[in-house]
């Protein structure tokens, strides 16, 4: 055989190799994601903890209903911050008791690591501009529409309170509060529906849960829009992180317009 066809062989033999080994290498990188979304609590798990929640809730607003019943008073500003820390005291309850300590996995199964890609941190900013626009556009048809009941509700500034309550309270809603709830839909949520229902699946379900969470029949199309948005973060980057920023960022941008008008 003439040398140069030995070379030609041997160069089609090293290209075939190193084809092989991407491809491996690809499949590999596919299955480590892939498991990356999977819970091992599951649907089961994941419908007991939205359960869990739902009901002490609706325990804390029966409580207060009963409390304030056939009276003029109202909840005193000293005890927003703890009606606003309950819900969410309960979501962390249900992320580790039925998934954390009962499977006996690290925080990272539910987006505690550090998000994927080069873009992972800029992302959010498009997604909350995309959430932002919708809403404005939202309110504006149903405005012009006449559905004043699909108006989404003003918060009184008042229920921020005053001094070191309001601090409290904006952390609350501005930080403590997104950092939770992406922990709860998207982190522990959204990852046990991914493998049943597949990824659009999973976040249309999450985003509805995570739009009824919130009661207000006014909010319900914007942020049922923008539990999309924050879930296609997550699965995007595999990490929290990203879809807090962009949520984060929205509540700390409403409470700043209900506080400067």
């Amino acid at each position: 055989m003439p040398p140069g066809a030995r070379q030609i062989i041997a160069g089609h033999f090293e290209t075939s190799r190193q084809l092989a080994a991407k491809s491996v290498s690809s499949v590999i990188e596919q299955e480590s994601s892939a498991r990356e979304l999977l819970a091992p609590w599951g649907t089961r798990g994941a419908l007991l903890g939205v359960a869990t929640v739902a009901g002490g809730s609706a325990a804390l607003v029966a409580i207060l209903a009963i409390a304030f019943r056939g009276t003029e008073n109202t909840l005193s500003d000293a005890f927003v911050p703890v009606v606003i820390a309950i819900p969410h005291l309960l979501m962390v309850s249900a992320v580790w008791y039925l998934g954390i300590r009962r499977h006996r996995v690290p925080w990272s199964v539910v987006g505690f690591r550090s998000p994927k890609g080069r873009l992972a941190l800029l992302i959010p900013w498009p997604a909350l501009l995309g959430s932002l626009v919708f809403s404005g556009v939202y309110v504006a048809i149903v405005t012009t529409l006449g559905f004043d009941f699909l108006v989404p509700t003003g918060v009184p500034v008042d229920i921020l309170g005053e001094a070191y309550r309001r601090l409290i309270t904006i952390a609350l809603i501005g930080l403590a509060g997104p950092l939770v709830e992406e922990l709860f839909f998207r982190g522990f949520v959204l990852t046990a529906l991914v493998g049943p229902l597949g990824k659009f699946r999973a976040a249309v379900v999450t985003s509805i849960l995570f739009a009824a969470g919130h009661v207000d029949l006014g909010v319900m199309v914007p942020f049922f829009v923008s539990g999309i948005l924050l879930s296609w973060l997550y699965l995007r980057t595999r990490s929290i992180w990203p879809p807090f920023l962009a949520h984060s960022a929205q509540n700390l941008l409403a409470l700043w317009l209900m506080t400067a008008t």
